[in-house]
């Protein structure tokens, strides 16, 4: 077999030599260049950030995450606009998805998402499939006896809205005697029917219950706040009527006994409405309205 002899010209072995020494300039420590380098400073590992928040090491769960350096989110993939699949481009999205991947960054993890059905989530939170729910659960005493909560990341309003023009509520004594429209079995329904005089007019799904106030087969409508701004937007001849009469937290869901992941969580969640991260991400996803605060 013929091999054939390869020569290097002078002007490309003066190249490749400065091309070496370029790179020894970059690498040696004792270069300049070397030195910028070396004084980068390097990402701190997710067990670093936990220890600087705890003021300790930690433990439990906590530990197990850190170590992973991922974190497993229980969240729905059909619950728009919190969370759902783009139809362009295949990918998650929503306000609860924002959440999720801000909080891995402060705490410098990564998201695994995790699609559970509903009702199982206590049961998967227990049983350590998943290490959060960030899915807009509600605090209610009797999931708090299979669960534990964070702090709240957001609020949803039991909101009162009227045709354009209508009467605007002061509170719950305004609707005494006049006829609402509200999802049949919802809280809303319950909260009319057990805490207001109101004669109240149930409805299989909004948009029914929305149609009966336009209609004019009733007074008043009740439903969540952004439900009625996208009504209003599509747009529906209605408005707010007053400010929501009441309201309840939505907080990320952890297995019941994990003190320090739990701490680490509501760090997070100080942090994003401290800084306005959780306001513009609200603003973002709910059309301008910043559901993370009470009205």
């Amino acid at each position: 077999m013929r091999r054939e002899r390869h020569t290097v010209g002078k002007g490309t072995a003066t190249a490749v030599a400065m091309l070496a020494m370029a790179a020894l300039l970059v690498m040696w420590p004792g270069t300049a260049l070397g030195n910028a380098r070396a004084a980068q400073p390097r990402a701190a590992s997710p067990a670093a950030i936990a220890k600087q928040i705890l003021g300790h090491t930690p433990s439990g769960l906590a530990k197990t995450v850190v170590k992973r350096g991922k974190i497993l989110v229980a969240n729905d993939r059909n619950y728009p606009p919190q969370s759902y699949v783009d139809p362009k481009t295949h990918k998650l999205v929503g306000f609860d998805v924002d959440v999720a991947r801000k909080v891995a960054q402060i705490l410098g993890l990564k998201v695994v998402w995790k699609h559970p059905a509903w009702a199982t989530i206590p049961t998967g939170l227990k049983k350590g499939r998943y290490d959060v729910s960030i899915g807009s659960m509600t605090v209610k005493p009797d999931r708090k006896k299979l669960v534990a909560f964070t702090g709240a990341y957001y609020f949803w309003g039991y909101q009162v809205f009227v045709k354009t023009g209508g009467t605007q509520i002061t509170g719950v004594d305004d609707l005494a005697g006049k006829t609402v429209s509200v999802v049949t079995g919802s809280d809303l329904a319950k909260y009319l029917t057990q805490d207001t005089q109101a004669s109240v007019h149930g409805y299989n799904i909004d948009a029914d219950a929305m149609a009966a106030l336009v209609n004019g087969d009733v007074e008043f409508w009740m439903t969540g706040p952004y439900t009625g701004e996208q009504a209003i937007l599509s747009p529906q001849p209605i408005d707010f009527s007053g400010t929501p009469l009441k309201y309840e937290d939505l907080a990320f869901a952890v297995k019941k006994g994990e003190k320090d992941w739990r701490a680490l969580l509501n760090y997070t969640v100080k942090q994003m409405h401290k800084d306005g991260s959780l306001t513009a991400m609200s603003k973002k996803w709910y059309d301008g309205l910043d559901v993370t605060v009470k009205q």
